[in-house]
């Protein structure tokens, strides 16, 4: 076998270079962050990022019996060490990557390498009250502790050393371009594996393999203010009764306010929601899947989101959302789908429409049946394959 020198050696312009994926803790790949971490991570070590790979992510396991103060220690003090040594002593890295904002922090000062930050939102570092038709809402905590506070001023000081921030939809962008005008900023959609949404033959898990049934309606998220879950329970409140008595809410998330206010349950029975089901944030991913595939639709009452994972999931199953016209999130549904966040009767004619298909497909049956995926709507979700984030990241990266 005759080998040239090249074949056996590439040459140095066709090998890949090394991105360092920075975090704090390791987060799951059923959040939101720490899913899209994990996402561009499997991109980078599987080479769908051309010419670019990942051979480290600097991180730190999350342990749940930890004291306050070794948290804020690791975080402000122990991480930050690891991350500049690994960039002081001889390296190959090509650029750092820091895979959410709110690890800015980990930015070395005078760093030895271009410097990327994903951005998903800043409602934290720059929080405000919403005002919907009267109904306002808190978006990010607006009086932080002491240690909070300093912590986000790290963090800002962080953004303002990068070289580049990536943001995750258009709205995002403004923010940064409006709090950060020195650094350069740029839009990146986030990517999901649409072919994993797909219907497949498994027999289901979880608790979509006991529906009995009724118009099953999937919520997705945590109970934060923003989420409006209370909005939501109002709307449910006022449908008509055989309507609300034939219907099932299945929420997914965090069932308790992070800031102390009533939980989600507390709401659903305040305005009369019978049939609400809370399953925390431990569901499996297997068992979040047949949900949507077993839901008849994803109600997204949301005033703000970073991205908004749920409702592009849910359409990568084929599974219609009902979803408010607020950005990001209205940025990823097809046009004129969105409905009026302040308007309740919109909303209640949108779930209304969806009980009506359901009644109508059902007539027939003495078992709950799954609906059949909406074709045009997994086509839709498309268009945010991760292949096309893979190849827009490796026009940022090689920008720099």
């Amino acid at each position: 076998m005759n080998l040239t020198f090249q074949e056996v050696y590439p040459p140095r312009g066709c090998m890949a270079k090394d991105v360092l994926l920075v975090r704090g803790g390791a987060l799951g790949p059923n959040s939101g962050i720490g899913g899209a971490h994990h996402s561009l991570a499997l991109s980078l070590q599987g080479g769908e990022i051309d010419g670019w790979r990942s051979s480290k992510t600097s991180e730190y396991a999350v342990r749940q019996r930890s004291t306050p103060f070794f948290r804020l220690y690791q975080r402000w003090f122990g991480h930050p060490r690891r991350v500049r040594k690994l960039l002081k002593k001889d390296h190959e890295y090509s650029i750092l990557h820091v895979t959410d904002q709110e690890q800015a922090h980990l930015i070395p000062e005078d760093c030895s390498v271009p410097v990327v930050v994903t951005v998903h939102d800043l409602f934290h570092l720059f929080p405000e009250v919403l005002d919907i038709a009267g109904e306002f809402i808190e978006v990010g905590e607006q009086n932080p502790p002491w240690y909070r506070r300093r912590d986000l001023k790290k963090l800002r000081q962080g953004l303002a050393r990068a070289d580049l921030l990536v943001c995750d939809s258009q709205a995002t962008l403004a923010a940064c371009q409006r709090h950060f005008p020195k650094v350069n900023a740029v839009c990146v959609p986030l990517g999901i594996d649409v072919t994993s949404f797909l219907r497949g033959d498994s027999v289901p898990v979880g608790p979509a393999a006991h529906f009995e049934k009724h118009c099953h309606l999937l919520i997705v998220g945590s109970h934060d203010p923003r989420k409006r879950l209370a909005f939501v329970c109002q709307v449910l409140g006022g449908l008509d009764e055989t309507v609300k008595h034939n219907i099932r809410i299945h929420h997914v998330g965090h069932g308790e306010c992070p800031y102390g206010g009533p939980a989600a349950i507390d709401y659903a029975e305040k305005y009369h929601v019978p049939n609400w089901t809370g399953y925390g944030g431990k569901l499996s991913s297997q068992s979040l899947m047949e949900l949507r595939h077993a839901c008849e639709a994803l109600l997204f009452p949301s005033a703000s989101e970073g991205f908004g994972y749920p409702p592009l999931e849910a359409m990568a199953t084929g599974t219609p959302v009902v979803c408010s016209d607020l950005p990001s999130h209205n940025e990823l549904m097809p046009e004129h789908s969105c409905v009026d966040p302040a308007d309740i009767d919109a909303w209640r004619e949108a779930i209304q429409s969806v009980y009506a298909n359901w009644e109508s497909r059902t007539k027939g049956d003495t078992t709950h049946v799954w609906p059949a995926p909406m074709k045009g709507l997994i086509e839709f979700a498309s268009r945010y394959d991760q292949r096309h984030f893979c190849r827009r990241m490796g026009e940022v990266y090689d920008s720099l």
